[in-house]
């Protein structure tokens, strides 16, 4: 069985700001996101493209994946500037027809041959961001096997092309998510679950919300989230991992069902809960995913821990 991939936190930058990434491995995100796209003015964008290759390096020093966030009007120049390992993935922003990522995705198979990637690796997150995209979202997910997370229908760019305000105390984007949420699961891809919060704060920094809306998330089945600022990361984390005793009431639940299945019954009574196989089914992806977030976080500590090591004996020299 593959291992589970975890990525809770994507925290996402302008590539051209060398002090924002220069130092964003230290910042205890599961996914470095560098954006070429909106961030970055366009007197810049030749530029950006000359630096991804050694950009995309700065992530393994925390133990983060990386990804890059491209241009939709430029994608074979910036496919070209980001497709080197250890690259996980390309974001494709404003995605509204099949046809842009089927030719991300022959771009990416030919860079992947001649630079030696392993066939198939880099993921495409096709980003769903206007009514065109919503009305073509199920083709769009269908389009790419690199497709295997498929979320959208919110942010600042869908609320630019409908033309509604962004931080309300209603969900004006309810529409749009559940259509993507269901295309991402009709094709059997993870979805990605915004449920809707009140907030007419607009702040991208607020770590006790993100807190409260990363918790609600991974209880709606939402395993990753994304932010604009390092303080929501690890509210972030800590909200989409299980606590130790969501875990523990799992391990007995499969405790329990194992026993009953032994004698032969379909359902039982554990604690004032029902148990019964779609039980199970749910305490024994909640034990799964805690052991990678478990992995993951581990295996984060010890890159940065070795990274620290080898900058110091570099600046003892």
């Amino acid at each position: 069985m593959a291992k589970r991939k975890v990525v809770r936190s994507g925290l996402m930058m302008p590539i051209n700001n060398k002090r924002f990434v220069d130092g964003s491995w230290t910042r205890e995100a599961d996914s470095l996101n560098y954006d070429l796209e909106d961030s970055v003015p366009q007197s810049q964008k030749a530029y950006v493209r000359s630096i991804v290759r050694e950009t995309l390096l700065i992530p393994q020093k925390g133990g983060a994946q990386v990804t890059v966030r491209i241009n939709c009007a430029a994608p074979e120049a910036d496919v070209e500037a980001s497709v080197w390992p250890p690259l996980a993935s390309i974001s494709h922003p404003k995605t509204e027809d099949p046809e842009q990522i089927r030719r991300i995705d022959a771009l990416i198979s030919r860079l992947e041959r001649k630079r030696g990637i392993r066939p198939g690796s880099v993921e495409i997150n096709a980003m769903i961001e206007t009514a065109n995209g919503i009305a073509h979202c199920y083709e769009i997910a269908a389009s790419s096997p690199r497709i295997t997370h498929f979320s959208g229908g919110g942010g600042y760019d869908m609320s630019l092309d409908l033309g509604v305000e962004m931080f309300q105390d209603f969900d004006q984007f309810f529409y749009g998510k559940g259509e993507c949420s269901l295309a991402a699961r009709a094709l059997g891809l993870e979805p990605g679950i915004s449920l809707f919060l009140p907030d007419t704060s607009g702040s991208v920094m607020d770590g006790s919300g993100t807190y409260e809306r990363a918790v609600a998330h991974r209880k709606a089945g939402s395993r990753s989230s994304g932010g604009l600022h390092p303080n929501v990361v690890p509210p972030t984390n800590r909200g989409l991992t299980p606590e130790p005793e969501e875990i523990e009431q799992a391990r007995c639940v499969l405790a329990f069902y194992r026993e009953m299945d032994e004698r032969g019954d379909a359902d039982g009574i554990f604690n004032g809960q029902v148990v019964d196989c779609y039980e199970a089914a749910r305490a024994e992806e909640l034990v799964e995913w805690a052991t990678a977030c478990a992995e993951k976080d581990a295996y984060k500590a010890r890159m940065v821990q070795e990274t620290r090591e080898r900058e110091h004996i570099s600046g003892s020299r």
